[in-house]
Parts: structure tokens; C-alpha cells; sequence
């Protein structure tokens, strides 16, 4: 935990060190954006949000118009108000407080067509706006195809036929994913940096989904996307194909990161949010509380894990390398994996459990791990070790007058284990060439401020700092003066699981008894 404290610290000293470089002029990158106005969506979101706050720590833009509908009762304004609150803002209200005049909220809606954009707003884009960072997206694995269609498709050729009218545009990003292609039929093989067949053409989807019934799209679409890992990287494989076929002439690019998780360094290491808890971060936090026990995984798949803060310098870098193509031909694709510094989920999850400094004080019970590659047998581990005490405690607390909620936990805990089945037991080999050439085609000075080499990362480490980031920022744990208590707690609560172990042994050891004794006097 020491250590984390450090990397803290480091991480801080470094951002004063990097300060000084912006302000001499000497990166090429932050030259680029200076002074620029920027057009952003999904700036709610996990990655919206870091990169707000690089832009402003780093490249000195102008400002950033973002994307964002009322919700919840909030207007536009309020939802900026609200976001500006997160952790990931902390450093940039202490040292630039008057970024926050420099957000301008533009009301629209990805679900709409034209973006919902309304005539001022639009003009205001098309007038002022020099770079767009498209980063909206459904990203809800089991939405229906119709309103996966209508924001993952829909929305990234409304932002084509917006940047088409910017005036001054100078480079558009589309974020995507690497899993887009990582399909069932090329398990194991090669996920190349260019365009792959379109599952179905866009424009006939888009028609579809505004004019189909829910049900009868999703039953026409079911063997199409059978070969996907699930609906949300279906349309953003169909999304991959609007760019191309409608966005030549653009000075766009697709950067694709695979599973994004906390930062590495920036703008402190472990910078995490609620957002991640429906991804492998919900899964480590289930962990970390003593609330998950089991999982089916493969250990020696490779899981392509990679830090916010890389994927956030490679989309400002990409953009940077939009402008160094002649007549925006050849319309580059960046993979940011771990493809050069592959993590293997036995190792990762070995890194976790001997990990045992960052075990929460609110853990509820014994943190420990049993993964195995076979279905059945973790259908029946998962009613073992989760179902069968979930029902016992619910019983409890509906006897002391308090509502049970154990069972209704683990069943999503078992859906969301479910999903991600997909990629703890199969993996792909995802080339990084561009993404590597991007790096190195950066000054030194800019390859410490925009880091985008996942060669760079010691895998330990950002495990580590991963789970610390876990505990610090979502269910802000942040006592590090109470490992002994911790240790103490742990001890017992191991003790009371062997007891239960022996329990359940007893238990089948009767059952199975009784079973032969019955059997045997029939025989």
C-alpha cells in the first residue's frame, strides 16, 4: 500500500514537471490543440471524462463544446455541474479553476437524428468547432439491436454529416473498440489494424431500425450477429463501416482500445469510476469485498486490459496524426492493446490475490478465488459458494426486519460474469503497428506527456494500482492506516469459511450415504 502512496506522490510531482513543459512550448501535440475549440461526445462517460480533463491539463484548448441531453431531472447545465464533481477534475479545480467557464454544453441526443442538435447550436459548431472527439456509444452489452443501431450507427453518421459542415475542422476521432471484430470465427487469430465485411450494410440497418418493431428486428438480426460477442460490438463493427464508406475525405481516424480500466499515472494512478462496475472492474471489486468466489476463466488467456490514461494519449495523438496524411487519404485504425505486453488472466488474478494490502475494510467475507474453465462446474461452485449463503443471509436479515438483497446481488453478479465469459475464455492476437508507429513518431519530450506504448507498463504494477484504484474510488476506502485490523478480520472470516467448507463435506458425505443406503435396500 506504501508504495501506492508513492506512485501518488510520483504521479503529482510529475504533472508539476509536465506543466513547465506546456508552458515552454516544447510539445509538438499540445501546439496542435492550442487554442482550439473541440466538439465532444460521450463526455459523461468513463473516457469522456479523462479526456476533458487532459485537454485542459495539457493541450490549452480553447473550449469544449460537449454533447449532452436533460436527464433525470437535470438540464444540461446541472449534468455538467454534476460531472465537473468527479475525483478525476480534483487536480485541474485546484490549478485551473476557470476551465469549467470553458465547457459549453450543446443539447442534443445521440438517439436522435441530426443529434437532436438544435439550429444555433449547430451553427455555432459548424462556425468555430476545429477538432471532434466521438466517443458516445451504447455500450450495455444486452441492448436490443434497434436502439443499439440507433445511437452506435446512426449516431457516428450524423457526426460525419456534422463534420462535413465544419468549416474549420481539422481531425476527427471515432472511438471504437478492438473487440469490434473479435469474433467467434477468428478466435486465436489475427485483429488487424484496417476495415473488415460489414456484417450488414449500414444504411439498411438505420432504415431498419426506425422503421422495424423492437422484436422482429432483433429476430431478423439473430444470425448475423451470432458470430459477435454481443450486440454492442455488432454495431460498432457496422459502425466501422459508415466510416469508411461515408467519412473519405475526412481527416478522421478509428482508435480502438480493448478493456479500458484505470489510470497507470494520470491524473492519479487507479482513477476509476461507477461507470466501470458493469466491466472486469465490477468483477475485481466483487473480489476485493469477498463477494465474488468463483469465475469461468481460462488462465492462461491473455486478457487485453489497458489503462484509461494510454487510450486517452493515443486519441489526442491520433488526432494530432490525422493532419500528417496527405489528402486525409487512407483513413488509419489504431489498436491500443496489450498486444507487446501481454497480461494472462492466471497471472493477473495471482497478482489480486496475493495483493492482500489492498483488501478493503469492508469487505464482508473472506477474499479468495476459485476460477475453472468448466461450465458445469462453475454453475455449481457459483450456487456453492454464492446462492446457497445468499439465501441463508437474506433469510437472517428478513427475520431481523431488514429487506434481503444477497440473492437479487448475485444474480447480477452472475449475469455480468456471464458477459464477460466471452473474453476470460478466448482471446485474439491484436496487431498494434499503427499504434506503435503513432508512439514513435512522437518527440521525446511528447512521448512522456502522451504516452501511448502499452510496452511501457510494468503489468504488476497496474494490477495493483487497478485494485487500489478499485477500493479508493468506488466504494471510497481510503483508510491505510488499518491493514492490521484488516489482516485480523481477514483471519477470522477465513477460519468461519474452512468451518463452512467442512459443513458442506459433512453435508454431502450424509447425503451421498443416505442415497446408497436407500438405494441398496431397493436392490
Amino acid at each position: 500500500m506504501e508504495s501506492l502512496i508513492a506512485l501518488e506522490r510520483e504521479a503529482q510531482k510529475h504533472q508539476h514537471d509536465v506543466e513547465k513543459v506546456i508552458a515552454s512550448g516544447a510539445s509538438n501535440v499540445e501546439r496542435f490543440y492550442a487554442g482550439s475549440n473541440i466538439f465532444l461526445t460521450g463526455g459523461s462517460g468513463f473516457i469522456g471524462k479523462h479526456l476533458i480533463e487532459k485537454l485542459f491539463r495539457c493541450c490549452n484548448v480553447n473550449k469544449i463544446y460537449l454533447l449532452l441531453r436533460s436527464k433525470k431531472g437535470k438540464n444540461v447545465q446541472q449534468r455538467i455541474d454534476q460531472i465537473l464533481k468527479d475525483p478525476v477534475f480534483d487536480s485541474l479545480h485546484k490549478h485551473k479553476p476557470d476551465f469549467v467557464l470553458n465547457i459549453i454544453p450543446i443539447e442534443g441526443d445521440m438517439n436522435n437524428e441530426e443529434l437532436g442538435i438544435r439550429d444555433l447550436d449547430r451553427n455555432i459548431i459548424t462556425e468555430q468547432v476545429n477538432i471532434i472527439f466521438h466517443a458516445a456509444a451504447n455500450v450495455n452489452f444486452n441492448e436490443n439491436v434497434k436502439s443499439a443501431t440507433l445511437i452506435n450507427v446512426r449516431g457516428i453518421r450524423e457526426i460525419v454529416r456534422l463534420a462535413k459542415c465544419c468549416k474549420q475542422l481539422r481531425s476527427i476521432v471515432h472511438v471504437s473498440t478492438a473487440y469490434t471484430h473479435a469474433t467467434k470465427s477468428r478466435v486465436r487469430q489475427a485483429i488487424k489494424e484496417q476495415f473488415y465485411e460489414c456484417p450488414v450494410p449500414p444504411k439498411a440497418i438505420i432504415e431498419m431500425a426506425e422503421t422495424i418493431e423492437q422484436n422482429k428486428l432483433e429476430n431478423m438480426m439473430q444470425p448475423l450477429k451470432e458470430d459477435y460477442a454481443n450486440t454492442y460490438t455488432f454495431t460498432k463493427a457496422v459502425a466501422e463501416e459508415v466510416v469508411r464508406t461515408e467519412a473519405q475525405g475526412l481527416p478522421i481516424c478509428i482508435v480502438r482500445p480493448s478493456v479500458v480500466i484505470s489510470s497507470y499515472r494520470e491524473p492519479l494512478p487507479g482513477c476509476v469510476d461507477a461507470w466501470n462496475l458493469n466491466s472486469p472492474s465490477g468483477i475485481l471489486l466483487g473480489i476485493s469485498v469477498g463477494v465474488i468466489h468463483t469465475l469461468r476463466s481460462i488462465s492462461d488467456i491473455v486478457l487485453s486490459i489497458v489503462p484509461v490514461d494510454i487510450v486517452i494519449n493515443a486519441i489526442l495523438a491520433a488526432a494530432w496524426d490525422n493532419t500528417k496524411r496527405p489528402n486525409n487519404e487512407n483513413i488509419k485504425i489504431f489498436n491500443v492493446t496489450g498486444n507487446r505486453n501481454p497480461l494472462q488472466w492466471g497471472y493477473a488474478s495471482n497478482v489480486v490475490e496475493r495483493s492482500r494490502d489492498l483488501v478493503s475494510s469492508r469487505a464482508i467475507w473472506y477474499c479468495f478465488m476459485v476460477q475453472t474453465p468448466y461450465k458445469i462446474l462453475n454453475v455449481l461452485l457459483f450456487w456453492l459458494l454464492h446462492f446457497i449463503p445468499a439465501f441463508f443471509v437474506d433469510i437472517a436479515l428478513t427475520l431481523i426486519g431488514k429487506r434481503p438483497l444477497l440473492i437479487k446481488v448475485y444474480k447480477k453478479i452472475y449475469k455480468l460474469a456471464s458477459v464477460f465469459e466471452y473474453f476470460m475464455s478466448m482471446e485474439w492476437k491484436f496487431h498494434d503497428d499503427n499504434t506503435l508507429n503513432l508512439y514513435l513518431n512522437l518527440s521525446n519530450i511528447d512521448r512522456d506527456i502522451f504516452n501511448c506504448d502499452m510496452a511501457t507498463i510494468d503489468n504488476t504494477e497496474m494490477t495493483r494500482i487497478w485494485a487500489y484504484g478499485v477500493r479508493k474510488y468506488i466504494i471510497k476506502d481510503c483508510n491505510v492506516n488499518n491493514a492490521d485490523q484488516v489482516a485480523r478480520k481477514q483471519f477470522w472470516l477465513k477460519i468461519l469459511t474452512y468451518f463452512i467448507f467442512f459443513l458442506y463435506v459433512y453435508a454431502f458425505h450424509k447425503i451421498i450415504m443416505t442415497t446408497y443406503s436407500i438405494i441398496t435396500k431397493f436392490v
